[in-house]
């Protein structure tokens, strides 16, 4: 089941139009995440990402920079998971810099999680297909 929903997720990414993936440039390093639904740490490196949380465990493995952005001075990312595994909760990784080495990290279960994280009746739905896991982080290097 978890195989053929990252297999829908990649095709769902794959036909939306519009849709362009930003440039190479990518934000790397080692994040450790604080209390006890955020201990674990998230790693970003030129190809691979790993985010292990006391709720989801996301082996190393390729994704795409589906958006990047400066604004307001915040420096934010959000990466898609190629082929997340059985244990990877969140596929959809976001990433936005809050200063120094503090970083906010959400993971969504579904791009149309992500896509409608604004919409009213999505944050903080008591349907756990929409959860999101809200981390504070620090960036260790």
């Amino acid at each position: 089941m978890r195989a053929l929903r990252g297999w829908l997720l990649a095709t769902i990414i794959g036909s939306l139009p519009g849709l362009a993936f930003a440039d190479a440039s990518v934000l790397t390093g080692d994040f450790q995440g604080t209390g006890r639904a955020c201990s674990g740490k998230l790693s970003i490196r030129a190809d691979t990402i790993e985010w292990k949380s006391s709720y989801s465990l996301c082996a190393p493995g390729e994704y795409e920079i589906y958006e990047r952005s400066l604004q307001d001075g915040r420096e934010r990312f959000v990466f898609v998971l190629k082929a997340p595994g059985e244990r990877c909760r969140y596929p959809i990784i976001e990433a936005e810099h809050h200063g120094g080495d503090s970083w906010e990290v959400s993971g969504y279960q579904s791009m149309e999680g992500f896509l409608n994280r604004d919409v009213a009746g999505w944050h903080n739905s008591p349907l756990p297909e929409r959860q999101v896991l809200s981390c504070p982080m620090i960036r260790l290097d």
